[in-house]
C-alpha cells in the first residue's frame, strides 16, 4: 500500500470513528464536535485522493477552509463554558477522546514525516498543511479532555484560553 493510500485508509478509518461516537453520545456539543472531526477527516480523505488523481489545485482548495472549522468548534467551546448546565461524564466517554487524541497525534507525526520526506515542494507544502490541521485537532481534543474533567471549571482553564487563540494554519 503507498503512503497516499494509507493516508485514505487512515482519514476514513477517522471519520467513522467520530461517526461511530457522535452516534453514541448523548451531549449535543460533543456530538457537534464529533460530527465536525468526522467532516474533516471526509475533507481529508478527499484531499488525499485529489493528491492520488494529480490534481494539486483541487487538494490545496479542499484545505484552504479550515480556519472556518476551528471557528466553530471555538464558538461551541465558547458556548459549552457558558452553560449553567450541570455535566458529568463517565470514564467511557473519556476514554474515547483519549483514543481520539492519539489517532490525530499519530496522523500529524505521520504527515510531518512524509513532509520531511517529500522532495516535491507543493507537494511538501500540502502535506504540512494536513499535519497544522492534525494539530489543531490535536489542541481542540486536548481541550475537550479538559472539558470533561472539570466542565465547571473549564472556561478558565489555560486550555480553554489557549484553543481559543489558535487562529488556525
Amino acid at each position: 500500500m503507498d503512503i497516499i493510500e494509507f493516508a485514505m485508509k487512515m482519514e476514513l478509518d477517522g471519520k467513522a470513528y467520530y461517526e461511530k461516537h457522535a452516534r453514541n453520545t448523548s451531549d449535543k456539543d460533543l456530538k457537534k464536535i464529533f460530527l465536525i472531526l468526522a467532516e474533516e477527516e471526509e475533507k481529508h480523505f478527499k484531499f488525499f485522493k485529489s493528491l492520488k488523481d494529480g490534481d494539486t489545485e483541487e487538494a490545496a482548495n479542499l484545505i484552504s477552509g479550515s480556519s472556518k472549522t476551528l471557528k466553530e468548534v471555538q464558538n461551541i467551546f465558547v458556548e459549552m463554558s457558558q452553560s449553567t448546565e450541570k455535566k458529568t461524564f463517565g470514564k467511557d466517554e473519556e476514554a474515547t477522546w483519549q483514543k481520539a487524541l492519539e489517532i490525530e497525534e499519530k496522523a500529524e507525526g505521520f504527515y510531518r514525516e512524509k513532509a520531511g520526506e517529500e522532495s516535491d515542494d507543493e507537494k511538501k507544502n500540502l502535506l504540512n498543511i494536513i499535519a497544522d490541521e492534525e494539530q489543531n485537532h490535536v489542541h481542540m481534543i486536548d481541550s475537550i479532555l479538559t472539558y470533561l474533567k472539570f466542565p465547571e471549571a473549564f472556561a478558565d482553564s489555560a486550555q480553554f484560553k489557549n484553543f481559543q487563540s489558535l487562529e488556525g494554519h
